[in-house]
């Protein structure tokens, strides 16, 4: 898969825990209301149960899932990550408008 914010770059061929870890939080953002279950995870993902009950708690004590009854769901740090670009953008996108303003305006 290539970045398409980096073109130029040739894909690198990852390790598949990441991968796996990178696909179970694309899982988990399309479930955030009602998160999943350990058996929904493991077969939406085609993976074995045992990673899901190995890796799902030290993700859990990093704050990137959070443990609701018996399901799971993106945790805060994942959302404050999130939450942090999305101001960085609106930021960057309201000074980029007043540049514009200011060079617009004639005077």
């Amino acid at each position: 898969m290539t970045d398409p914010a980096c073109p130029e770059k040739k894909p690198k061929t990852l390790p598949a825990p990441v991968v796996t870890t990178c696909e179970l939080f694309r899982l988990l953002a399309q479930h955030e209301t009602h998160g999943l279950a350990p058996g929904e995870i493991a077969k939406a993902l085609d993976i074995g149960a045992p990673w899901v009950s190995n890796n799902l708690p030290p993700l859990c004590e990093l704050g990137f899932v959070e443990k609701v009854g018996n399901r799971w769901r993106l945790g805060v740090a994942f959302l404050r990550i999130a939450n942090t670009v999305f101001a960085a953008h609106a930021l960057a996108k309201d000074r980029q408008d007043q540049r514009v303003g200011r060079m617009t305006t004639p005077l």
